[in-house]
């Protein structure tokens, strides 16, 4: 089922709105990703389908700006929430592994959607926020996508549940899956079709063979792809530039 028509049958026509994803972003011309580590870079996320939607339903403003080392040396967005950036993130503690995602912009409560049709293959605990925080235990889904295998972390542990989901079912792309935790941000890693968990990526390690680099893949998803909006009105799919 396309996109468009899967929001209309799904009722969700008085709530969300599809247009480019960089209809709010500053016009900027074409962004290349560094190659990480420069090396041995960590391969690029496939980016192929012609169709594509950011992953997150969100007000917030510059929400498809891409925390990312350009090619260039500039560092958009935050540097901590960069590909192989340092965790943990605080500088005083040993740093003791590399971060094998990028997080996006993204408010508590939030909807998570589905980037492109594709299948659920996992959902389980992901990350525990600190005690201080709340504690709260969020949790990671992997949907296989035709090219890859998306990790959409960070995460309610009720999502599937409150979207009437399971493990195995298939999705439409811009199919609302799971809703951002209270770390208000969305955690995305990119795999090889067949994975079915996250890997981690040791400080003064190579970096495992199933790892992606999906700043590119996200760079590409925010400058082409279409972006659903909370708001008023008919839901509408309109073709990126």
């Amino acid at each position: 089922m396309r996109a468009g028509a899967w929001l209309l049958a799904a009722g969700l026509a008085g709530a969300l709105t599809a247009l480019p994803a960089s209809a709010d972003a500053p016009a900027q011309v074409h962004l290349v990703a560094a190659s990480i580590p420069t090396a041995s870079p960590v391969p690029m996320a496939p980016s192929v389908a012609r169709t594509r939607f950011w992953p997150v339903v969100t007000a917030l403003p510059q929400a498809t700006l891409v925390p990312a080392i350009l090619a260039d040396g500039e560092v958009q967005g935050s540097p901590d929430r960069t590909f192989d950036s340092r965790r943990p993130s605080d500088p005083s503690k040993p740093q003791t592994r590399r971060h094998v995602g990028v997080d996006l912009t993204a408010a508590e409560g939030d909807t998570v959607v589905a980037m492109e049709p594709g299948k659920i293959v996992a959902f389980y605990p992901f990350l525990a926020r600190d005690p201080a925080d709340g504690g709260e235990q969020t949790w990671a889904i992997l949907v296989a996508h035709r090219d890859y295998v998306a990790l959409y972390g960070e995460v309610r542990a009720s999502s599937l549940s409150d979207h009437h989901l399971a493990v195995g079912e298939t999705l439409a792309a811009g199919q609302p899956i799971a809703t951002v935790s209270g770390t208000a941000q969305l955690h995305t890693e990119i795999y090889p079709a067949g994975v079915t968990r996250n890997y981690k990526w040791p400080v003064g390690e190579a970096p495992p063979p199933q790892m992606r680099n999906p700043t590119q893949f996200l760079l590409d998803t925010a400058a082409n792809g279409l972006r659903i909006y909370p708001g008023l009105g008919q839901s509408t799919v309109t073709a990126a530039p």
